[in-house]
């Protein structure tokens, strides 16, 4: 299974683009690898590692801004659709089955 956190944070001042710099970091720390700007997928090897991802994150949230996470499974991953661009290289190798390109 997959754990995305999609998130909006704001960068207008100093404090603001540390506090993204460092959640940016955290996700990075924990295995997650970027799909999109501010779009971030980590392959979880079980429910309890979602879990227990989801509460090291809501541990360290930052005061402001907008942030969600999302499980799917790999074969609803699978059926994710990419309209324009390719897949990253973390999703090469760590896709089983490609993603469909149109």
């Amino acid at each position: 299974m997959r754990l995305f956190v999609m998130f909006d944070l704001p960068i207008t001042t100093k404090n603001d683009q540390k506090n993204y710099n460092k959640f940016r970091r955290l996700l990075l720390n924990q295995g997650f690898y970027m799909i999109q700007f501010s779009i971030y997928a980590k392959l979880c090897a079980n429910h309890d590692e979602v879990i227990k991802t989801n509460n090291i994150i809501e541990n360290h949230l930052p005061p402001k801004g907008n942030i969600r996470c999302l499980m799917v499974t790999e074969k609803q991953y699978e059926m994710m659709k990419i309209m324009i661009g390719s897949q990253s290289y973390q999703e090469d190798i760590t896709t089983i089955n490609p993603i469909i390109e149109l």
